[in-house]
């Protein structure tokens, strides 16, 4: 945990293993972005380069053909899973007839697949047949999946349906249900932001998937991040970027600690040396933000303004004192992280705007999805490691890293990249 302790200096590393106790193993990537829900591995000597028509550094591939899910991997032990909703034909997405939805279990050595359970799916119709995009969760006992259909489900880890819930809409969602769920303690929180005064922050039980509590939501109309739990001050604060508002909340109720005027839409926050990176991957302005204040921190916490840089659905991370980001220009920023201060501009001809990078211990920087891949050496200067390609299809997913190896979701191939 050392490398999290340089990372995030203002937390003990005993304080980060009690908010992610879901991440019961060494080497577990336990949901959205990791342990740490920011893109960060304690993890090095990664491999560096990877090649899909050789096969170099491809350890295995597993079909996912037929179909379809922007959720990425996640690993606990030796296991990988991941969710998908059955391809819909046109017929059936115009008679908005909704496709099954799966959890599926990998071995994480070889790729062979485990298990594969159906869950029934709700009764929302979901806009571009986008049924598995929030990326599950696990606690190293169960796995909790949310689907674009707005039912949430529990299966333990041989497969079996542990609960299955149903939410109520009406949904006013753009274009459907992305946010990923966090576990708080003994319960599931999903975030629901929605146009109307619609939204909601939910807490779940997580040995029953019944309702502890919730929170309305009506100052942020939409956004399709997911929260990230951070330690600020000796306390867990959830932090939820969205159209309206970047806040810090209590994870054990959902009442608000801070808040300031944010532009949350596909991004995801970033953080690192205790301070938060937030901008909305659609163009518009973001924030800087120290996350120890209290009330109305517009005019006391606001470090600098982040740059308007499209992105869609890709976030940004941060690796010592810069930040880094790509834009769907094919333009990867780098800036430095106390003040904003612009290091370079370089061009990356392929890097994905959907997919968000991940940053190791030992100062890299990847870019890495089922396409073309970047590896960067932090630092103020743009130093390109390598390049690769995996010929996957770029479908959105962002990687997971255990024990040595990358976890990438193409269109339709599960692939493991280790050093042979």
């Amino acid at each position: 945990m050392m490398a999290f302790q340089r990372l995030f200096h203002r937390a003990a590393p005993a304080f980060w293993l009690l908010i992610f106790a879901a991440c019961v193993n060494a080497g577990d990537w336990p949901g959205w972005r990791g342990p740490t829900g920011v893109g960060y591995t304690d993890e090095k000597d990664l491999p560096l380069t990877w090649d899909g028509k050789t096969g170099e550094n491809v350890l295995w591939k597993a079909s996912i053909k037929g179909t379809t899910g922007y959720s990425s991997a996640i690993v606990s032990g030796q296991r990988v899973f991941i969710t998908t909703a059955a391809r819909q034909t046109g017929e059936q997405e115009t008679n908005k007839e909704i496709p099954a939805h799966s959890i599926s279990c990998y071995q994480a050595k070889d790729g062979t697949l485990l298990w594969r359970t159906e869950v029934a799916p709700g009764k929302e119709s979901a806009g571009y047949a986008i049924y598995a995009v929030p990326t599950p969760v696990t606690d190293g006992k169960a796995v909790y999946a949310w689907f674009g259909s707005a039912v949430v489900a529990a299966v333990d880890f041989d497969g079996k349906l542990l609960w299955r819930e149903e939410r109520n809409g009406p949904f006013k969602l753009n274009p459907g249900i992305c946010s990923s769920p966090v576990i708080y303690q003994e319960t599931l929180l999903l975030l629901c932001d929605q146009g109307g005064g619609n939204g909601w922050l939910q807490a779940l039980d997580r040995s029953t998937g019944k309702v502890r509590w919730e929170q309305k939501r009506g100052k942020s109309s939409y956004g399709n991040t997911s929260p990230i739990l951070l330690p600020v001050a000796g306390k867990t604060q959830l932090i939820i970027q969205a159209s309206e508002m970047l806040q810090g909340l209590d994870p054990a109720n959902g009442e608000p600690i801070w808040w300031c005027k944010g532009r949350g839409f596909g991004a995801s926050p970033a953080f690192g040396s205790g301070l938060i990176f937030s901008d909305s991957g659609n163009g518009e302005s973001g924030v800087v933000v120290d996350p120890t204040g209290s009330g109305d921190v517009s005019k006391s916490h606001i470090k600098w303004q982040a740059p308007k840089i499209r992105s869609q659905y890709g976030s940004a991370v941060v690796s010592g004192d810069y930040v880094y980001r790509a834009s769907d220009k094919g333009i990867i920023y780098c800036w430095k992280l106390a003040s904003g201060e612009e290091m370079f501009a370089a061009d990356a001809p392929g890097v994905s705007k959907l997919s968000s990078p991940f940053a190791t211990a030992d100062g890299r920087i990847y870019f890495a999805n089922g396409d073309k891949s970047y590896v960067l050496q932090s630092g103020p200067e743009f130093k390109v490691l390598a390049t690769n390609d995996l010929r996957g299809g770029d479908n959105g997913s962002s990687a997971a890293v255990s024990n040595g190896k990358i976890f990438i979701r193409g269109g339709e191939t599960l692939f493991c990249v280790g050093k042979k």
